[in-house]
């Protein structure tokens, strides 16, 4: 197949990292695969990092306008089979300038789908929409679109991210991997630090964002966990931080559509606590691969984590269970078949059943 992936984004989200995923795994089994994004730009830049060839032109915000009639004429010189949007931009130009193409949408967005005229046009020219977790489909996210619906999660590199021997002998760290924004629930964190013992340290890693690393470094000193706590800032691979760690932590108050940190800890085979909210409902099994807390309970977290840090041989079956999870459920192999078959049933303009797509086998939950 010939397939087309739109990712206009100004830079590499949740939402980048899936149509990326979804690009690179389809170019690894054969399939003749471009990625339209910004030249020059973030995503152009890992797409390049991960060999995958990429055109303009950019469709974000001020740029759609003059960025459609050169799409249009990039569907006609490359002539996919499907065309699959990661955002509304693609998903728009792709409806308006070429509706005889079949078209997929992925859906990658906590703020729910919009209405009106135009969304209906587009959305009618829509063969399928993709979700990535089934609470989206279980929080309305569908909202008014009668066609038929997937679920289908992002992917995590299990080749990349693995389980490494000796996780009882590690010291006892606690790791977090996420901007350092309030809906990231720091917070959380470093106040369950403060009720665990003093030999338990926390790193949390992540670029500023609304708040710094001296603002949550100054409130874990008012709390007495400021030397017990690292903020390495932004991290390239975040395997150095992973493979420190004994416990992976996500404290998110909110967004969470997907949670490519929590993946990444769970395919490196630490045992996951994390905040009972959204797509982290659906990826943690409470108590087989990991633990749900309350969202903002640093209490129940402290004594969760705690729980682990003095039953390690649970804390290493939680790890186990989360890894294999990874690897059946999320690993690259797993999403991409279940990728393959969709895309050939959408360019074949085969009949889309909508419940049995929505139960493929890569459905996290």
């Amino acid at each position: 197949m010939r397939i087309l992936v739109t990712i206009n984004c100004p830079g590499v989200d949740a939402s980048a990292e899936g149509g990326l995923a979804l690009a690179k795994m389809l170019s690894d089994r054969g399939h003749g695969v471009l990625v339209q994004c910004r030249p020059g730009g973030d995503v152009d830049e890992r797409a390049g990092e991960w060999g995958l060839e990429t055109t303009g032109p950019y469709l974000g915000k001020s740029a759609f306008l003059r960025g459609v009639v050169p799409f249009s004429s990039l569907l006609d010189r490359f002539s996919p089979d499907v065309v699959c949007a990661t955002r509304a931009e693609g998903q728009t130009a792709c409806a308006l300038a070429a509706p005889y193409i079949p078209l997929v949408r992925i859906r990658c967005d906590i703020r729910k789908p919009s209405s009106g005229r135009l969304w209906r046009l587009v959305d009618g020219r829509t063969r399928l929409v993709v979700f990535p977790s089934p609470f989206m489909l279980r929080r309305g996210y569908r909202g008014e679109r009668s066609g038929p619906v997937a679920v289908v999660p992002h992917p995590v590199d299990t080749r990349r991210f693995r389980p490494a021997a000796g996780l009882r002998k590690r010291n006892p760290v606690l790791v977090s991997l996420a901007r350092l924004s309030p809906v990231k629930g720091h917070r959380t964190l470093i106040r369950a630090l403060a009720l665990l013992p003093e030999e338990v340290t926390a790193v949390i890693a992540g670029p500023p964002s609304q708040q710094t690393p001296r603002e949550l470094m100054d409130f874990a000193g008012n709390l007495g966990v400021a030397d017990r706590l690292e903020l390495p800032g932004r991290v390239e691979d975040p395997r150095i931080v992973l493979e420190r760690g004994r416990i992976g932590i996500v404290t998110s108050l909110g967004s969470e559509v997907v949670s490519r940190a929590g993946m990444e800890m769970m395919s490196s085979g630490l045992p996951l606590l994390a905040a009972a909210t959204n797509g982290l409902l659906d990826l943690v099994e409470d108590g087989k691969t990991g633990m749900l807390h309350s969202p903002g309970n640093h209490e129940q977290l402290a004594a969760q984590a705690l729980h682990l840090l003095e039953n390690p041989s649970l804390a290493e079956t939680l790890g186990r269970n989360a890894g294999r999870r990874m690897v059946e459920k999320y690993g690259y192999d797993t999403v991409a078949e279940t990728w393959e078959g969709i895309l050939a049933a959408v360019a074949a303009g085969e009949q889309i059943d909508p419940l049995r797509v929505s139960r493929v086998k890569g459905e996290g939950g």
